[in-house]
């Protein structure tokens, strides 16, 4: 998956954010406020086209103490609200 080329993602000094910019501004109004982990998610797939199996893999690897289904969960729910803001390309 990429990251849809009319959303930005922005360092504020007091977190990131994503923003639709150009033509997507018609479809969408808001900003999505990131949290560390959905910085992170947003970030992978913009230098790397990853999929959501890969994504949770260097999870899996990053927070080997974690529960994997916990982090399958909140990974592709949180691809999901990406996908409906149009925010990634499949």
């Amino acid at each position: 998956m990429k990251l849809n080329e009319n959303f930005l993602i922005h360092d504020t000094g007091n977190g990131e954010i994503l923003i639709a910019v150009g033509e997507e501004t018609k479809k969408f109004h808001g900003i999505v406020k990131l949290n560390s982990t959905g910085a992170e998610i947003v970030h992978l797939i913009e230098q790397n086209d990853l999929s959501v199996e890969e994504i949770c893999e260097h999870f899996y690897e990053k927070c080997p103490n974690d529960d994997k289904e916990t982090i399958k969960k909140g990974v592709s729910d949180f691809i999901n609200q990406l996908e409906k803001i149009n925010a990634i390309k499949l």
